[in-house]
Parts: structure tokens; C-alpha cells; sequence
């Protein structure tokens, strides 16, 4: 307590004393305030603090073991240890200093510069000076915030730096720069190294004439990215040096040039900009290598979003490449289709409006893109009406949509089949809880489309218009039980009856259903209960049917999750657009469940642990007890070890364009090792040709300072993938410097 009131009643004779001994040019906000265990005036008419001496000025703040000030030179002589701080982001750690009065320039020797509490900028000597600014205004850095002037430059010699953890039993960091001179710009954020070392462990393995490194925390600071190397069994080795370029606070460019084997030379570009109201990425590349004869190659790739009047939103997504194998061979995707879409849309609570503009091309090789549209023009409107108190009450959806798709002229010089349809739907829905906890949804819907199919030999005569009404009853009975443990227990029989009629009479099958736009229906958990189970439009869900199912679901106290369902479908006569007859090449019936009066049985469930365990699986089971279909995924992840591993399994089926089955079995294993080190393994193993089809393995280190990421891939050759390649990357990164902050650093032990 008589510390506490002695350091008040200092604080308060400081703030009275020192102004006395301060240059008069200066303002009542120049003024500093002084706290200290001793203050006094010696003969010489200097003031003199010691013990825990603490000095305010402005954001300044200056803390030391001594500090004397002469009033007629109008400096501060420090003796350390010394910590002056200006905010949390910039603190200098010294043995001695000679400052001025507002801290602001001077001399400090033996220091320390900790910059945004990562880098550390260690010098014999920091010399701090004033820079003139005629006039002082506000400056706008490069990352577009406008801060007032610090009107500062610190010069400091024989430096070293680093973000890397230094402890007094391993003093040499992971890597450090070695600089003769090194001048910092506090305005602009950067730091500019002279007769710079780059030194691995300490081992010198780059020299550097001049060297510019941005501030922590600077997000927009011009130079070089880091490099990216890679070896390939295309191009051999490769390495990409990408240059960030800021044009203003609201739009940059990066230029990213490689060089490679077989003479590739290529430029990618990425152009950000950023609006009031949106953003906009456009990014690709431009190459000429030898593995082709068409000289130039390339692509785009453009994304942008706006947010437009009335609350619509535009979202673009165009991906443009010059032939079919380029994106895969560079490493840019290995998807085996490519849509790019252009829509806008306004989503609200009770209604959705979109209309968008898609493009599709395949990838795969072997595969005709003219059987697939090349443009589709779609737009919807539904609304969503809530009749509470109105007529049955229950809830009323209206929709009304509108399609055109076109397809490329045939290769052998026969047209392309076009088609259009207008649509319009309502749908109403009511949920009611009946006696015994008995739960009934009730829905009634209508539907009606217009159809206009042009193209040889597919074409419709005439315009054709089907309609349709269905009705809906969803009885589900929920058995809920408490164990005597804790644990819970519900069990849910669900039984569903669709009722469906159409006008099919006068119309030929194809004109029923022309079915080019959901080739592969899938049955699974999500959709058993539904009353429609497919994405497309051309054949839809409406034929009489019975759903039938049971849920299982158990959590225990300790945390375990059970959930299991089995369910069936029964119809009253074969779905339209799905052929029924057809035989696999094994001889086997038709494995699409829309094709059968009575589907496959669905069996589903998930298991998960609170050890990191976890099972999700769905099967497919024929009438004979046959495997028809199914997938499983099983993973394991605790504090070090993580493994998931995935096995598929689909039949052959040629309304399905599949002529041979398939199945993968893939696996991956991820182990965290000692050092901030981390491997990865996986595969992808094709079991019914008996051969892999990829693997994988890398290293991942990553620790406050340094990034590196190693990963080797081997892609085999396959039905969509004609030739083999192998692929070696490397990424290094400095962490702690511009806008990439470190990582999880290590702690010097006590």
C-alpha cells in the first residue's frame, strides 16, 4: 500500500516537474508524463528518474531502469533495460538509448525490434530520425487504410531477422536474413535490407545485394510471392515465381511466369477488384510447351458477385480451357466435367426468384460433349404462403419455370436435339398430430409442362403439354424411450402412400417421358420419403407408389450414436423414362430401382463415437440378396492419427452409359509427427480391375516461421484418364511476414 500511494504521488510530481524541463515550442498534448521510484534535479539542473521509470507521450510508451534529462539539449539518456512500445504491434527492446524529449527519434544501442509480435529485427545500433513532410497529411498506406504520418524512418546496422522462436538453449533460429544495413519505412510498412544473407540453421545458402520485406500484418505490400516448385513426368522440373502487384486499394494483379521441361513457358495472371457492391476474380494462364502441335494453350476462369437493386444477387462462375486435357496436365482441377454458370437471384424467406445461364463440357475421354447441351437457359419463381386460419390451413408453394436446351450439331452432320419446356406447380402441406403421438402429413400437388423437343430423330411432331396431380399421406408413429442409464432410444415405422394421375392417354412413350436429363436416379436416406426423388425434369416422380420404412436411433450417456433405416418402394406400375426390359451383360434384371414395379431394399445407417470414430454407410439389396449398389466410409481421428478410408461399389448398367462395373476402395491416413512435422498417405484402388488408379504421400511442416509443403501424387492410366503422369510439389513459406501470420509456435522451456 505505501508503494502504491509512493508511485501516485510520483506520477503526479513528474507530471508537474517535467514540463518545466521541456523545450517551450511545445504544445500542453506534447507533454509527457513521468513515473519513477526517485525522481530528482541534480547540480547540473538535469532531471534524473530511476527505478521502474515509465514515460508517456502521446502512444509512446517508455519503460527503463534510469532515465536523465537535460533541458538545455532537449534529449533523454536511457540506461536499460529499456522497452518502448507504440501499440501492441511495435516494441523495441534495448541496453541504452540517448532519445528525444517526445521519444520519437535518437539513438538506441544493443536493440531488439519486435514487429506485430512476430518479427524480430535484432541490431547493434537504431538510429530513428524524423522524415520532413511538407505539408503532414494523412497518408494511405499500401494495404488502403489511411493513418496519420508516423514522419519517422529507423536505420539500423549489423541486423539480423526472423519470426522464428529463439531460446536461450538453441540460439540459432530456424531461419534468419543477415543484413549490413537495414533502413525501416514506417510509413510505407516495408523494411529494406542491404547486403542481405538468407541462413538456414546458420548456414548461409542465399545472398541477396538488396532484399524488401513488408511488415507483419501488411496485406497489400508489392514483390514477390512464394515460389512454387514442381517436378512432373510431363514437363520434368518446374518452378512458378508469382509477383503480386497492387494497382489501388481495390484492385491488384498477379503474374505468376514458369518455366519447365519440353521447352514450357508459361504466364498465369490472376485480376482481383473489389466494388461497393461485389467482387471480381478473373484468373488463368497462357503456355506453349511440346507436347502438342497447337502452339498456344491455355485458359480462363472467371468469377465475379455483385449484389444488384431489390435485393437480386449476380453470380458468375465461367471456366474457360483451350482443349480437353489442358486443365488436368497443369494441375489446375482433374474434374471430368466443367459447367460455368451465370445467374442472378434473390433468395427471401418466402420466395426464391433465380433465372441463370449454364454451359457443359466433358472432360472425359472417350466422351461425345455433343450429347450433352452446350447452352441451357433456366429461370424459376416460387413462392412459399403460409394459410394460417385460412381454408385447411398447412402451407401453399407456387412455382412457375421455364428451360431451353441446346445441343451441338452431330458429329456426322445431323442436327442437334434442342428442347423447351414452360412448367408450373403448386403444392400444398399440412402437418396434423393425431391421437396415441400418431404424426400425418398430408400433401396435395399439381403439376403442368409444356413441351417443344426439335432435332432428328427425337423430335415431337407437335408440341406436347402433361400434367399431372398427385396426393400424399405421410404416417409416422415415434416410439421414444429412456434408458435406466441415461441413454435414449426412438423408434420411427414410417409408411407413405402416393397417389398420382396423368394424362398419358394420347400420348406416345417418348412423348410421355423423354428422359435425357436424370440418366442416373439414386435411392438413399434423403429421398425415400420424398415426393420426388430426381434433379431433372424430363421423366418426373409421379407414378402411384407406397414407401414403407423403419428408423432406428440410439444415443448413449457415454456419447456413442446409432442410426439405422430400412425402407422399400413399391409401385403400382413402371416409372416412364427408365427402361424395365433391358438386361445387364451378366444377365442380371435392370438395376434402376425407377425401372421395377418394386425397388431395391434401401439399408442405411451411421455410427459415431466420441473417440473420433465414425461409420456411414448405404446399400442397395436386390431381391435376391445381392449386392446391388452401395458405399461406406469409415473414419478414426484422435489427438496424432487420422484415417478415413471409402469403398464404392456400382454395378454395371448401359442406360446408365456404364458398360463394366465399378468399384474403389480409397484410403487415407494422416499422423502427426513430432517436430511440427505431419505425413500423409491414400490411395485409390480400383477393385474390380484389380489395379490402383492413385496414390499419394507428402510431408507438412508448419511451425511460427516456416511453412513447407512436400507431396508426391501418381495418377494411373484409366478408362477416362488415357496416359499415366506423376507429380512431385514443393512449397515453401516464410510465416510471419505481410499478411500470412504464423503458426502455433514452440515454447522455450522453463
Amino acid at each position: 500500500m505505501k508503494r502504491l500511494c509512493r508511485a501516485v504521488v510520483l506520477v503526479l510530481a513528474g507530471a508537474l516537474v517535467l514540463p518545466l524541463f521541456l523545450p517551450g515550442g511545445l504544445r500542453a498534448q506534447d507533454v509527457a508524463s513521468l513515473s519513477a521510484d526517485s525522481v530528482l534535479i541534480d547540480r547540473a539542473g538535469r532531471l534524473v528518474a530511476s527505478g521502474d521509470v515509465e514515460i508517456w507521450h502521446r502512444s509512446v510508451r517508455l519503460r527503463a531502469a534510469r532515465v536523465t534529462f537535460d533541458r538545455r539539449s532537449g534529449r533523454l539518456d536511457v540506461a536499460g533495460p529499456i522497452v518502448i512500445s507504440e501499440g501492441p504491434d511495435r516494441v523495441v527492446l534495448a541496453d541504452a538509448a540517448s532519445l528525444s524529449a517526445d521519444l520519437r527519434e535518437g539513438i538506441i544501442r544493443g536493440a531488439r525490434l519486435v514487429l506485430d509480435q512476430q518479427l524480430q529485427v535484432a541490431a547493434d545500433r537504431i538510429d530513428r530520425r524524423p522524415i520532413d513532410r511538407r505539408p503532414a497529411t494523412p497518408a494511405t498506406s499500401p494495404d488502403g487504410t489511411r493513418t496519420p504520418p508516423r514522419g519517422a524512418e529507423t536505420e539500423m546496422t549489423a541486423v539480423i531477422a526472423s519470426t522464428c522462436r529463439v531460446c536461450a538453449e538453441n540460439p540459432t533460429p530456424l531461419w534468419e536474413v543477415r543484413a549490413a544495413r537495414v533502413r525501416h519505412d514506417e510509413d510505407a510498412r516495408t523494411l529494406h535490407f542491404e547486403r542481405a544473407q538468407f541462413r538456414l540453421r546458420g548456414v548461409p545458402v542465399a545472398y541477396l545485394p538488396r532484399l524488401r520485406m513488408p511488415e507483419p500484418g501488411l496485406q497489400r505490400a508489392p514483390g514477390m510471392l512464394a515460389p512454387h516448385l514442381r517436378a512432373t513426368s510431363d514437363f520434368g522440373f518446374s518452378v512458378g515465381v508469382p509477383f503480386f502487384i497492387p494497382l489501388d486499394p481495390a484492385r491488384d494483379l498477379t503474374l505468376t511466369p514458369q518455366l519447365g521441361g519440353r521447352g514450357m513457358v508459361a504466364l498465369g495472371f490472376r485480376y482481383r477488384q473489389a466494388f461497393v457492391d461485389g467482387a471480381l476474380d478473373l484468373r488463368g494462364q497462357i503456355s506453349r510447351d511440346g507436347l502438342t502441335d497447337a502452339g498456344l494453350r491455355g485458359y480462363a476462369h472467371l468469377r465475379a458477385l455483385a449484389r444488384l437493386r431489390g435485393g437480386f444477387v449476380l453470380d458468375a462462375d465461367v471456366l474457360v480451357p483451350s482443349d480437353r486435357t489442358y486443365l488436368e496436365t497443369y494441375g489446375i482441377t482433374n474434374a471430368a466435367r466443367l459447367t460455368s454458370s451465370v445467374s442472378v437471384e434473390r433468395i427471401r424467406r418466402d420466395q426464391a426468384i433465380r433465372a441463370r445461364v449454364l454451359s457443359f463440357r466433358s472432360l472425359r475421354a472417350g466422351e461425345d460433349s455433343s450429347q450433352m447441351p452446350d447452352l441451357a437457359l433456366q429461370a424459376d419463381w416460387q413462392q412459399r404462403i403460409a394459410l394460417r386460419g385460412v381454408g385447411p390451413g398447412g402451407s401453399l408453394r407456387l412455382g412457375i419455370g421455364a428451360q431451353t436446351y441446346r445441343r451441338p450439331a452431330l458429329p456426322g452432320g445431323g442436327t442437334g436435339r434442342d428442347l423447351a419446356r414452360l412448367a408450373a406447380h403448386a403444392h400444398w402441406q399440412r402437418q396434423d398430430v393425431l391421437a396415441g403421438g400418431l404424426l400425418l402429413t398430408s400433401a396435395v400437388q399439381g403439376r403442368v409442362d409444356h413441351l417443344r423437343l426439335r432435332g432428328a430423330p427425337l423430335a415431337f411432331p407437335d408440341p406436347v403439354t402433361r400434367a399431372a396431380l398427385e396426393g400424399m399421406a405421410d404416417l409416422r408413429l415415434p416410439l421414444a424411450r429412456t434408458e435406466g442409464a441415461g441413454g435414449r432410444q426412438l423408434l420411427e415405422p414410417v409408411a407413405q402412400i402416393v397417389l398420382s394421375r396423368r394424362n398419358a392417354e394420347g400420348l406416345t412413350p417418348d412423348e410421355r417421358a423423354r428422359n435425357d436429363d436424370h440418366r442416373m436416379p439414386e435411392l438413399d436416406g434423403g429421398n425415400l420419403f420424398a415426393m420426388t426423388r430426381f434433379s431433372g425434369f424430363d421423366a418426373p416422380d409421379d407414378g402411384s407408389r407406397l414407401n414403407l420404412g423403419l428408423r432406428w436411433l440410439r444415443e448413449s450417456p457415454s456419447g456413442w450414436t446409432v442410426e439405422t433405416l430400412v425402407g422399400r418402394v413399391w409401385r403400382r406400375g413402371r416409372l416412364d423414362g427408365f427402361d424395365a426390359t433391358h438386361r445387364h451383360p451378366l444377365g442380371q434384371p435392370s438395376g434402376l430401382p425407377p425401372g421395377r414395379t418394386r425397388s431395391d431394399w434401401l439399408l442405411a445407417g451411421r455410427v459415431e463415437a466420441p473417440e473420433g470414430f465414425g461409420l456411414d454407410a448405404r446399400l442397395l439389396i436386390n431381391t435376391s440378396r445381392d449386392l446391388e449398389r452401395g458405399e461406406a466410409t469409415l473414419s478414426w481421428q484422435s489427438a496424432q492419427t487420422g484415417i478415413s478410408t471409402t469403398y464404392l461399389y456400382i454395378p454395371a448398367e448401359p442406360a446408365e452409359a456404364r458398360a463394366r462395373s465399378l468399384g474403389e476402395w480409397s484410403l487415407d491416413v494422416n499422423r502427426r509427427l513430432s517436430g511440427g512435422w505431419t505425413g500423409f498417405l491414400g490411395w485409390d484402388y480400383d477393385t474390380t480391375r484389380d489395379r490402383f488408379s492413385g496414390a499419394r504421400t507428402g510431408l507438412v511442416f508448419h511451425n511460427e516461421c516456416l511453412s513447407v509443403d512436400f507431396s508426391l501424387s501418381r495418377r494411373f492410366a484409366t478408362s477416362t484418364t488415357l496416359s499415366a503422369s506423376t507429380r512431385v510439389d514443393l512449397r515453401v513459406e516464410l510465416l510471419g511476414i505481410g499478411s500470412r501470420p504464423g503458426g502455433r509456435g514452440r515454447a522455450c522451456p522453463a
